[in-house]
């Protein structure tokens, strides 16, 4: 009788053991161990994000945002997870479903992935809902993160390259068919022609004077910036008067106020991150 209490005695640590290696070695999204920032929570609510992996990407950029001072910087933060229309919508910042909060709504039939948007063909675009004339002209960022490598010259953010001061993003710029990158009508004297057209793109508008930064490195100053506004909203894919597109996939895009150097750095640093955590970086 006493080896058979031994024996079950053995048989129950054992079971204690295996259940403990099982549950440290398998992630669990267990509230009581993962405490989630409240506009996080709020965004995955929104767009229906169940996956853990993304979430905690998700979490990670709202927290590293704001422990270095840049979340109330932007007015809209895209994070572009989910692969569908539905859930690639939503604005971080305000994820209600009302054009007041910056959702994005869809155009014609871009391609959703798991790793960002593409809007390949000129009646696919994103309108933003978010007005140029929401923003300061000496003081708005817009940036892209591209997943695609091309060389195609054409537009892949903004309002419109025929209305004054022309906030227009183009990854890849062509002087010789007005394809120009430029904010509030400040653009570069030399058209831009990156060998790498991947990774995390920034116009900024700060002090007095516009900068493109390349994942997070100053590439060309633009001059000083016009106080004017096309009053358009800011669309993404495609401008609303010019059918010249990039093609490059979006796997993430923000809007708000200018950023310095050391700021676009650590934002390029935070985004990167995010992009990583998600098996998507470029």
């Amino acid at each position: 009788m006493k080896n058979i209490h031994k024996l079950l005695g053995v048989l129950c640590l054992t079971g204690f053991f295996i259940s403990c290696q099982k549950s440290s070695s398998t992630p669990t999204d267990d509230t009581s161990t993962i405490k989630y920032d409240t506009a996080a929570t709020l965004f995955f609510n929104s767009g229906q994000i169940a996956d853990t992996t993304t979430k905690r990407a998700i979490n990670d950029l709202v927290v590293q945002l704001k422990n270095d001072s840049l979340w109330d910087k932007f007015l809209a933060i895209y994070p572009m997870v989910g692969g569908t229309a539905s859930s690639t919508k939503w604005n971080l910042k305000d994820p209600r479903d009302i054009d007041a909060a910056f959702r994005i709504t869809w155009n014609g039939a871009p391609v959703f992935n798991t790793t960002g948007v593409t809007c390949s063909t000129t009646n696919d675009w994103g309108d933003t809902h978010l007005a140029d004339s929401l923003l300061s002209y000496d003081n708005t960022s817009m940036s892209f993160y591209s997943e695609t490598s091309n060389q195609v010259a054409g537009y892949d953010m903004g309002c419109s390259n025929g209305i004054f001061p022309y906030n227009i993003m183009a990854i890849y710029e062509d002087f010789n068919n007005d394809i120009v990158n430029t904010l509030y009508n400040a653009y570069g004297s030399t058209q831009y022609q990156p060998s790498k057209t991947t990774g995390l793109f920034t116009n900024s508008s700060k002090d007095g004077k516009v900068v493109r930064y390349d994942n997070g490195v100053s590439v060309a100053d633009l001059g000083s910036p016009s106080d004017a506004y096309t009053n358009l909203p800011i669309t993404i894919g495609k401008v609303s008067d010019d059918d010249r597109i990039g093609q490059r996939e979006c796997s993430f895009a923000a809007i708000g106020q200018g950023l310095t150097a050391t700021e676009a750095q650590q934002f390029y640093n935070i985004v990167q991150t995010f992009q990583t955590t998600l098996a998507r970086q470029k």
